[in-house]
């Protein structure tokens, strides 16, 4: 064999090996569901190099707990595997292989897709979803709603605009409280349940493995420098924690599921924003006919405290929240960013922050002043976020004792210590 003839035949060889390599034989197969009681389990199988990025040992399964979803539909009850393994799907070029899918949420898909695609240019959205059965499913309706609720600014927001329709609270164990943190989850459902029957809202509460079943240190090797985020925010954790809701849709008869909002135009209009949760992704999520709402996007997080003081003040009762997330009780630990944030709003309402569910007193206020004067703050939208809640105190003509504690904004050189440009304290 001459020269030439080898050089072309290892050639061929070398791509044939590369088309397998980029196909990676990725498959992400869904065999079986299993619906007992309160339970959802699936049983799957996973080939091909992104396999990595699945823990084999931890498979995916959901507990709705006291509420029987053994009617649910197979076509339904696969939503959550299915949006949850979606990214991954996308970004690995891999096939996802479904016995029966809603016809709804597959029409979707594409939309999704290219909705992350806007967000995520840098990144190639390929993959395949193969269906052997599209079932178009009708769930009973009854004029009912549904909110995600943590008891966090973003969702008390949401529920306060949204009290006229009584709405149920689903409230998720093993988002932003771990899987296995039985102590932690025991003080939300504690804190989440007495505001529910404070409310009269019935409290749903779902037991789910959507951070378990993957293995977050293998994807966040691959895209934690790609997407400048971590994986759940970036791209998980929206579709993720609705397609939840989609078997409780079913039997509950909901025909409104809210997810509330963080950002705002205005945060869109300054930096781009990588985020799993926005209006154009959110808002496209469909299933058996419900109507998935991305609610309060033109609303700051000030405009959100300010709701929440005013509507505290208005049924003279204590409105506690839960914002923390290095707690890992499950409370708040006065002691963060995002407690201080959330304090600091407080006081320039002209509000006591304990009565919120805070720590709150001299020494508090003397580490925040501590924490405000330094010069080394974190990213950029909570800068700006800062900078509404000083705006918001200089628009206060008369200032009682909690908006005098928090005048220690008006020393705070928001342009050199927060090096935020096209952004002032009026």
């Amino acid at each position: 064999m001459q020269a030439k003839e080898l050089l072309m035949l290892l050639l061929k060889s070398i791509n044939k090996i590369q088309i397998g390599v980029d196909m990676r034989n990725n498959r992400f197969c869904i065999k079986k569901i299993i619906k007992k009681n309160s339970y959802i389990t699936f049983e799957y199988e996973v080939d091909g190099e992104f396999k990595k990025y699945f823990w084999m040992g931890e498979m995916f399964n959901i507990d709705y707990e006291n509420i029987n979803i053994e009617e649910v539909p197979d076509s339904i009850a696969v939503i959550p595997l299915v949006a949850n393994v979606l990214p991954i799907i996308w970004l690995n070029d891999a096939l996802l292989e479904v016995p029966e899918l809603d016809k709804d949420f597959y029409k979707c898909i594409k939309k999704l897709r290219r909705s992350y695609r806007k967000m995520l240019p840098m990144c190639k959205f390929k993959g395949k979803i193969k269906v052997e059965k599209l079932v178009k499913n009708k769930s009973p309706k009854n004029d009912k709603s549904a909110t995600f609720f943590t008891g966090g600014v973003d969702s008390y927001s949401t529920y306060i605009n949204i009290k006229n329709e009584n709405p149920d609270f689903i409230t998720v164990w093993g988002a932003d409280i771990d899987w296995e943190n039985v102590d932690g989850f025991k003080k939300v459902r504690d804190f989440v349940s007495k505001i529910g029957e404070s409310e009269k809202v019935n409290n749903i509460f779902v037991h789910a493995a959507v951070r378990r079943f993957i293995d977050n240190s293998e994807l966040e090797k691959t895209y934690l420098k790609v997407f400048n985020d971590n994986w759940w925010h970036a791209v998980q954790h929206s579709i993720g924690i609705i397609s939840l809701a989609a078997p409780l849709a079913y039997i509950k008869g909901y025909e409104r599921v809210y997810f509330a909002s963080t950002y705002t135009q205005r945060d869109r209009d300054l930096r781009h924003i990588v985020c799993a949760s926005l209006p154009e992704i959110d808002n496209n999520v469909k299933f058996a006919g419900v109507k998935v709402i991305h609610e309060g996007f033109e609303n700051s997080r000030m405009d959100k405290v300010k709701r929440i003081c005013d509507y505290s003040k208005k049924i003279k009762k204590d409105v506690p929240l839960h914002v923390c997330y290095r707690s890992l009780v499950g409370d708040n630990c006065s002691e963060c960013e995002k407690c201080y944030r959330t304090i600091v709003a407080i006081l320039t309402e002209g509000e006591d922050p304990s009565k919120y569910g805070f720590k709150y007193n001299k020494k508090v206020l003397n580490e925040m002043i501590k924490y405000m004067m330094k010069t080394d703050k974190d990213y950029y939208l909570e800068k700006l976020w800062w900078i509404d809640i000083a705006n918001n105190l200089k628009s206060k003509k008369h200032l009682n004792r909690y908006q005098k504690d928090a005048t220690f904004l008006y020393d705070v050189d928001f342009i050199k210590n927060f090096d935020v440009e096209n952004s002032r304290v009026k």
